[in-house]
């Protein structure tokens, strides 16, 4: 298939605006703020979710004036949402956010030493005051070893901490629900232990009912992932709450999980009826050609119209439709492409489920479109969703992903790629090379003696390497600016990646540092040198050019890694 980059097509695209939303204004001050205090954290750092995005929280940071006061505004694409705050790794808490204002106060005096940091007011004040007395009656309850009449006699230590784990997986479903019910009963049952003194906030009550609940649907999605994919109609039938609030972390990773679950159930609905996938019902084909077609005839419309009416098309309109698809190819191709996929999970999922994963199709697949045809997806996938929040959320990843989109075509423009890393922007160094392999990396490799180099290698259709990349940037902020970050792309045996949406994604996930693009008999050549050669493994070289660690520790073990890191350098 021949794909034609239609930049008029395009143009109005990029300057899409995006949905207007609700607001959280959270305004507050640190008492007792004094110099050494400010110098070392001038801001606080305020972070909430996307459902589409387990591993992204969207973070706004709030300056800190002298006297402490500190004001920020946070969209809310549900009425209710999970908020983080973190004051420079010093101080952290969650609340609960809704449209409207949030007060929180604290003293910097206390940091690290009183018992309760945190005072909220205005909008769920009651419930995020009360929260931290529910966290420290959560783990007390943890800890405690009182034998509890459950369905099986036990005791908290085992429902709440690693015991639960040992077998629940060789369980059967029902004895599954039974384990996965018990726990979350009992995590909620924490709340009333507040209540002694307090009047239980009903707000905190059905936020806290959330969590535990949703864990549960967790672990019973996982749970089905381990076994036989088969799941109870409840099970299917308590995805309707995907919508509604709160959202929260589990919230975000129990969606995830079904995510997954729904991928590897409609890939086998896939194989047992293939004649399904590969097509689409003619009225739907003729309405997205006359729909994204360009310059149509008004004859070309007429009969497009027809078709559309009548579902029936004889091989002459047949040849007609394939003659006006060719025209716009590209984009068809891929409005084309959802389509079928979105059939599938018609016919196996209920509306909520549906629309939760027409928007998750690019959320979950963004690394392999360009900042153009994200945009494309994104506008035609939101006309066909109905779900306010999901269109809202998908609006806001995509947001993201092409908000770098002129460093993004600096990048793919930039011509003067060399064996030795060239910056082609400040920060992202390039290379590439006919040179074997071996001599070519350890060339490279000269060039940074005296130096520690973190060394990354990856595949851009690697889910586990996109995972663990994502941990780089923190990894970065962590360390010496002098530790070289050298990434080490490894190609696919069959299928190559186009180097527009490599770029793309290097940019995108700010994977600043020296990036060596391999080519196939160049990885075969490094087979020993760099051994292991898979994707998602990463090793650490000394400043003497010798290896510290062959197979190190992963980014997102963060600070085994800043120790590993920080270590070889000595």
């Amino acid at each position: 298939m021949r794909f034609i980059f239609l930049a008029a097509f395009f143009s109005g695209l990029l300057t899409v605006s995006f949905a207007s939303t609700d607001s959280l204004i959270i305004k507050g001050r640190i008492q007792n703020l004094n110099g050494r205090l400010y110098r070392q954290a001038s801001f606080i750092n305020f972070s909430r979710n996307n459902i589409l995005q387990p591993a992204s929280e969207l973070s706004k940071q709030a300056p800190l004036q002298p006297d402490g006061s500190f004001r920020v505004s946070l969209p809310m694409l549900f009425p209710q949402e999970e908020i983080y705050l973190d004051y420079g790794g010093k101080a952290f808490t969650t609340f609960l956010g809704s449209p409207g204002t949030v007060e929180i106060t604290f003293d910097g005096d206390s940091l690290g030493k009183a018992k309760r940091l945190f005072y909220f007011a205005g909008v769920n004040a009651e419930a995020n005051n009360q929260y931290p007395l529910y966290i420290e009656a959560e783990n007390k309850l943890g800890e405690s070893s009182k034998v509890l009449m459950a369905p099986r006699i036990t005791n908290p230590k085992e429902l709440l901490g690693r015991e639960f784990f040992k077998d629940f997986w060789l369980k059967n479903t029902a004895e599954a629900k039974i384990s996965a019910t018990s726990r979350a009963q009992l995590r909620l049952s924490a709340v009333q232990n507040i209540t002694k003194n307090n009047i239980l906030s009903p707000v905190l009550y059905q936020w806290i009912k959330s969590v535990t609940d949703e864990e549960a649907l967790q672990l019973l999605y996982e749970h089905a992932m381990g076994t036989d994919y088969a799941v109870t109609k409840d099970l299917l039938d308590s995805l309707k709450r995907l919508d509604g609030p709160p959202l929260t972390a589990q919230r975000v990773i129990w969606a995830n999980r079904f995510g997954n679950y729904a991928d590897v159930v409609v890939e086998s609905r896939k194989m047992a009826n293939p004649a399904r996938v590969n097509s689409l019902p003619v009225r739907m084909m003729s309405a997205l050609i006359r729909n994204n077609t360009p310059n149509l005839s008004l004859e070309d419309r007429q009969h497009l119209d027809r078709i559309t009416a009548n579902g029936l098309a004889e091989k002459t309109e047949l040849d007609f439709l394939n003659k006006l698809f060719a025209k716009n190819e590209m984009v068809l191709n891929l409005l084309f492409n959802f389509e079928r996929q979105n059939r599938i999970y018609e016919d196996v999922f209920d509306s909520t489920a549906t629309e939760f994963l027409k928007v998750r199709y690019l959320a979950q697949n963004m690394y392999k479109f360009t900042n153009q045809q994200q945009l494309l997806l994104s506008k035609h996938i939101q006309s066909r969703t109905g779900i306010p929040q999901f269109k809202q959320s998908l609006d806001e990843i995509v947001a993201l992903e092409v908000r770098d989109s002129a460093d993004v075509r600096k990048l793919v423009n930039f011509k003067g790629l060399r064996t030795d890393p060239v910056e082609a922007l400040p920060g992202y160094w390039l290379a590439a090379s006919n040179d074997r392999g071996t001599a070519w990396f350890n060339r490279v490799l000269e060039g940074f003696k005296g130096k520690t180099v973190y060394l990354s290698k990856w595949n851009i259709e690697d889910g586990k390497s996109r995972e663990e990349l994502d941990f780089i940037p923190t990894l970065q902020a962590r360390l010496p600016e002098d530790i070289v970050f050298l990434y080490v792309h490894l190609p696919n045996e069959e299928t190559g990646v186009s180097d527009i949406l490599l770029k793309q994604y290097i940019v995108r996930h700010k994977l600043k540092g020296v990036h060596l693009f391999m080519q196939n008999d160049q990885m075969m050549d490094l087979l020993f040198r760099l051994n292991p050669l898979d994707a998602a493994t990463f090793s650490i070289i000394r400043p003497n050019g010798k290896f510290a660690a062959k197979n190190a520790t992963t980014p997102s073990d963060t600070q085994k890694t800043i120790q590993a890191i920080l270590q070889a350098g000595k």
